[in-house]
C-alpha cells in the first residue's frame, strides 16, 4: 500500500510540472511586478532544481503536509478534509445501490438462463456499462426534476432545512449525522438531494455486479456438491439461498473494490454536473488552475482511499472463506 501511494504521487508530481503554465501566476495574481513573480517562486520554492523540489516533497508528504492551495491560499489538508465526506458518502451510497439491486438480479438470472427475465438482465447490464455518466445525469436531471418534480436539481442539502437543523454529530456525513441526530427533516432532504447522483453513478457498477454475480453462480451451478444436492431433491432456489450464493462471494467483492475507484474517478464529472461540493468539483477546479499542492494533495487522497478499501476487501476474503486460512 505505501509503495503505491509513494509511486502515484511521484508520478504525479513530475507529470504537473511538465504541463504548460506557471503557477505561480495563481499566487500574484493579475498584472504582477517581476520582483513579485521572483519572490512568490523563491517562498513557494519553486526556483529550486527539481529533485530539491521533490526531496522535500517526500519529507512534507511523510507528515501529511500538502502545503497550501495557490487558489484558496487555504492549507491544502483543510479543503481536502472539508470535501472528502461529501464525495465518500456519494460513492459510498452509490456503492450500496448497485449491490442491492446487481448482487439479486444476478443470482435471479443465472437460475433461469436464456428466459426473458435474463435476457433483461443481460441487456440492462450493457445499457448501464455502455451510457455515459454525463449524459445520464443530465437526463436524470430532465426526468426528475424537470418533467415529474420529485427530486432536486443539485447541490447536497437545501438552505432551509440545514438553517433549522441542530446536529449532535458532525462528521461530515450528512445523512448519518443527521439521522443520529434525530433531524429528519435534513435527513430526508439530503436523502432526496443524493438520489440523482447517486443513481446516475451506480448504473454503470450496477451492470458489472449483476453481470458477475450471474457468471459467478452459474459456474457454481455447475459444481459436482450443487448438482449433489438437486439429486437429493432439494429446490434450486433454497440451495441457492442457504449455501450456493456463498461461492458469488468473492468475485463480486472483488468487483466491488475495483468499482470504488471507477467511482472515485467518476465523481469529477457527477459532482460538476449536480453541483456537489466534493472533492472531484475541488480537482477540476485545481486542475484547470495548475494548482500543483491541491493536485497533488488529491491525488494522493484518491490513492490512499482505493488501497485502503481493496485492502480492507482482501481481509474480508478471509472473513467470507475460511479455506484461504489454509
Amino acid at each position: 500500500m505505501i509503495l503505491i501511494m509513494f509511486i502515484v504521487s511521484s508520478v504525479v508530481f513530475f507529470i504537473i510540472r511538465w504541463l504548460p503554465g506557471d503557477p505561480v501566476y495563481l499566487w500574484v495574481g493579475d498584472h504582477p511586478t517581476k520582483e513579485q513573480i521572483e519572490k512568490a517562486r523563491q517562498n513557494l520554492g519553486f526556483n529550486e532544481p527539481a529533485y530539491k523540489q521533490y526531496m522535500s516533497f517526500l519529507k512534507n508528504v511523510g507528515t501529511l503536509d500538502f502545503g497550501v492551495s495557490l487558489r484558496t491560499r487555504q492549507p491544502v489538508i483543510i479543503e481536502l478534509a472539508s470535501r472528502f465526506s461529501a464525495t465518500f458518502e456519494l460513492v459510498l451510497f452509490s456503492i450500496l445501490i448497485s449491490l442491492i439491486l446487481g448482487f439479486p438480479m444476478g443470482l435471479l438470472s443465472a437460475l433461469k438462463p436464456n428466459a426473458l427475465f435474463d435476457y433483461f438482465v443481460r441487456g440492462f447490464g450493457y445499457i448501464g456499462l455502455s451510457i455515459p455518466v454525463f449524459w445520464l445525469g443530465m437526463i436524470l436531471q430532465l426526468i426528475f426534476f424537470g418533467i415529474l418534480h420529485w427530486l432536486p436539481l443539485q447541490g447536497r442539502y437545501s438552505g432551509i432545512a440545514s438553517s433549522d437543523s441542530q446536529l449532535l454529530y458532525n462528521s461530515g456525513f450528512l445523512l448519518i449525522d443527521s439521522f443520529f441526530s434525530a433531524e429528519w427533516n435534513l435527513f430526508f432532504d439530503g436523502l432526496k438531494h443524493i438520489m440523482l447522483p447517486a443513481l446516475t453513478m451506480s448504473l454503470g457498477v450496477l451492470g458489472i455486479i449483476l453481470r458477475t454475480t450471474r457468471s459467478a453462480m452459474m459456474d457454481t451451478m455447475n459444481e459436482p456438491f450443487f448438482k449433489t444436492f438437486v439429486s437429493y431433491g432439494f429446490d434450486e432456489n433454497e440451495i441457492i439461498r442457504k449455501s450456493a450464493y456463498k461461492n458469488t462471494l468473492i468475485p463480486v467483492s472483488t468487483v466491488v473494490g475495483l468499482s470504488f475507484g471507477l467511482m472515485l474517478g467518476g465523481t469529477f464529472l457527477v459532482e460538476a454536473i449536480f453541483d456537489w461540493p466534493g472533492l472531484g468539483q475541488f480537482s477540476v477546479l485545481s486542475i484547470l488552475t495548475s494548482d500543483f499542492p491541491a493536485i497533488i494533495g488529491v491525488t494522493f487522497l484518491y490513492t490512499a482511499t482505493y488501497v485502503t478499501i481493496n485492502f480492507s476487501i482482501d481481509i474480508f476474503y478471509a472473513l467470507i472463506d475460511p479455506r484461504i486460512h489454509k
